[in-house]
């Protein structure tokens, strides 16, 4: 292969590993719903945590588990 080709192949895998790599090295930022707040919490014992933010008016939006380590994570929306 001459000069001329190795360049342009080597361009063309720098163009296409910036446009793969692109989302890890700049995360796009989300929003949520406008009219909502969210708090993620991740509580060790789950019933106080439900008390404590239903008392203040949280809403429980989703639960789900993270792992066995860490336990649950509680979305909550105001």
């Amino acid at each position: 292969m001459d000069w001329f080709t190795k360049t342009c192949l080597i361009l063309i895998i720098a163009l296409l590993a910036l446009i793969a790599f692109r989302p890890m090295i700049f995360p796009q930022g989300v929003e949520a719903a406008h009219k909502y707040k969210y708090l993620a919490v991740f509580p060790g014992i789950v019933q106080p945590a439900l008390d404590k933010y239903a008392a203040d008016g949280w809403e429980l939006a989703a639960a789900y588990m993270q792992d066995i380590i860490n336990g649950p994570v509680l979305i909550f929306r105001k």
